[in-house]
């Protein structure tokens, strides 16, 4: 593009200088102002090019997403932001994290009552791992498939999110990696940070490229590295620091 507007500024001159005697000073001008006014559109076809791109492909993204939300995960996430908003101080944001086994969702708000908002992935422990995962550990092709289809279905939620928010979650299997690593008690619950947890991913990594399962304590199972493997591209994409683990419900 500089090359073409390059020679169109040198064309002008060109033209400027061969009639110099004949044009008049406005006509120099707007001779002058056309390579300008030429990059000037090249730029903004560009840039709407740009939005229409961007806009088309997380409209895309955002279909992999659950849109039309079951009445039973509707309640569920209710219960889970209910449990966590008795442990949080009202109109502060807060995002609740659950991975079942064949979902995932988060739940965000600021009031009291319900969720400002609700997102169901189609992402699981179960289904991940039965869907990419087929070998035991799973070997770092198999992860890397599953790394691209889980950034797929949360990166969307990256412009969507109230900045600031807290992660929260009431998993067992999420309480399981924090105990797995040097997680901090609060008057909340478990803290795990993301340092932390990329720690265990980590040792789960070194086991798939070959180190002896047995040299760690890790679970075995495939359903524990898909959701350390969602619980990381959660924190990790969505700009979550640390996640707290409330204490299990009765």
């Amino acid at each position: 593009m500089c090359g073409l507007i390059y020679s169109l500024f040198q064309s002008v001159i060109e033209r400027i200088l061969t009639k110099k005697d004949e044009l008049k000073s406005w006509q120099i001008i707007r001779y002058l102002l056309l390579p300008v006014v030429y990059l000037i559109r090249l730029i903004l076809i560009q840039y709407l090019i740009s939005i229409f791109v961007f806009h088309f492909f997380t409209r895309i993204i955002i279909k992999n997403m659950i849109t039309i939300i079951p009445n039973d995960i509707q309640q569920q996430a209710l219960e889970h932001y209910l449990a966590v908003r008795q442990n949080t101080t009202e109109n502060v944001p807060v995002t609740i994290l659950h991975i079942d086994d064949q979902y995932s969702f988060m739940a965000q708000g600021t009031g009291a009552d319900k969720p400002d908002n609700l997102w169901v992935f189609g992402i699981g422990a179960g289904k991940t791992a039965t869907s990419y995962f087929y070998h035991n550990p799973p070997t770092p092709g198999e992860v890397e498939n599953a790394i691209m289809v889980v950034e797929d279905e949360v990166m969307p939620l990256h412009k969507l999110l109230i900045p600031n928010s807290q992660l929260y979650s009431l998993d067992e299997t999420v309480r399981e990696i924090a105990l797995l690593a040097a997680f901090k008690d609060s008057d909340q619950g478990m803290i795990l940070t993301r340092t932390d947890m990329e720690l265990v991913f980590n040792r789960l990594a070194a086991i798939i490229t070959g180190r002896p399962a047995s040299s760690d304590v890790l679970p075995a199972d495939n359903s524990f590295a898909s959701t350390l493997l969602i619980l990381r591209e959660v924190m990790h994409h969505l700009g979550f620091m640390e996640i707290t683990i409330l204490p299990l419900r009765e």
